[in-house]
């Protein structure tokens, strides 16, 4: 009994023996190193899943949930959007406010359509408070949230180098979570 070696058959060995080496040497590679403090960076942007962010009905608002969106895209995170409405010390702190209403469920529909062209959850929050910054902050510690998303506003002041407006800067001091401001430059 004779054996022929046929060029297909001999082609066709070196081909899977081939591909079998490198499958296993793919297998078999080890990861660079990273180093802990990198890792622990990723993990604690990777742990934000429950996100806040205020909405104005402002460019600078939609931008902020545009970033927030991004940032919890990997997770599949919950967008909390709330908009404070800040009720005068004249009026009682339930009386209705028709214009600001409309306008911050105006706010909170463009933001829902951001959050929603992500693929994300989003959460429509609109809430009557004294001030904006203590109603976020509120918001926040109820919510329990990783992380708040803003948009800056402009300082009225004037105060050099100091380009947060004041309710930033509430939410920036008193924040029971991460907070993120975006400010963009006019």
């Amino acid at each position: 009994m004779t054996v022929t070696l046929h060029p297909l058959g001999i082609t066709l060995a070196i081909i899977f023996a081939s591909s079998l080496i490198l499958l296993l040497a793919w297998m078999f590679r080890v990861p660079p190193q990273v180093p802990q403090e990198v890792a622990a960076v990723c993990y604690s942007v990777a742990a934000m899943e429950r996100i806040l962010v205020p909405v104005s009905g402002k460019t600078s608002s939609e931008r902020a949930v545009e970033l927030a969106c991004r940032l919890g895209e990997a997770q599949k995170a919950e967008v909390i959007l709330t908009y404070v409405i800040e009720v005068p010390l004249t009026l009682a702190l339930g009386s209705p406010m028709p214009q600001e209403e409309a306008k911050g469920q105006e706010a909170l529909r463009t933001a829902r359509l951001i959050v929603e062209r992500h693929g994300l959850q989003a959460t429509t929050k609109l809430i009557p408070h004294r001030k904006a910054s203590a109603g976020i902050i509120d918001l926040a510690t109820q919510e329990v949230v990783d992380a708040i998303v803003m948009a800056s506003g402009k300082q009225r002041s004037g105060t050099v180098g100091e380009s947060v407006g004041r309710t930033s800067q509430e939410v920036l001091r008193h924040a029971p979570c991460e907070v993120i401001v975006d400010r963009v430059p006019s």
